[in-house]
């Protein structure tokens, strides 16, 4: 076997890993187990829902940001005790996965990303619309987020955006 082949045959592999890990994570946000959706990120993490504008511009306020496990813990339980907002359902269209060469120890992963809510007596809608800019470590063989921007494209988000993207 060339070397070239056997390189396809490693990206193709890793490839492969890399859409199983989006595979469970979206699973895991469409199915509300949002209980377990921080165990899909490092301990020391980055994660933030932010306007275009500020990402390109370098700026760091974002609609929707955590840095750590035990913050996005802490997101999960004001969603399911204590927040009350009418009753939806989220489906997450990703789109095609580009996995960017590894620096600094983390393969660079960006996707489209489409997000629909439904709410039971209304038609579905649009919530976000973006692009992820992810970053991807291995910790005791599990692939995790060491960071996860979500850039939406328009100036305003829906104010309805209850559940992680």
């Amino acid at each position: 076997m060339s070397m070239q082949n056997e390189v396809s045959r490693i990206e193709d592999a890793n490839h492969a890993i890399v859409r199983e890990f989006y595979d469970a994570y979206y699973e895991t946000l469409d199915a509300v187990r949002l209980e377990e959706w921080p165990q899909f990120f490092a301990e020391d993490c980055i994660y933030r829902i932010i306007p275009r504008e500020n990402y390109e511009r370098g700026f760091r306020l974002a609609t929707v940001g955590a840095e750590s496990r035990g913050m996005l813990a802490d997101r999960v339980v004001g969603l399911t005790r204590t927040q009350v907002y009418a009753p939806r359902y989220y489906r997450r269209f990703p789109g095609p996965l580009r996995l960017r060469p590894v620096s600094d120890g983390a393969l660079p992963v960006e996707h489209n990303l489409l997000m629909v809510q439904t709410l039971i007596d209304k038609p579905s809608e649009i919530v976000l619309c973006g692009r992820c800019h992810d970053r991807l470590i291995v910790e005791d063989g599990k692939l995790l987020l060491k960071e996860r921007h979500v850039v939406f494209d328009s100036e305003m988000i829906a104010n309805s955006l209850v559940y992680p993207a």
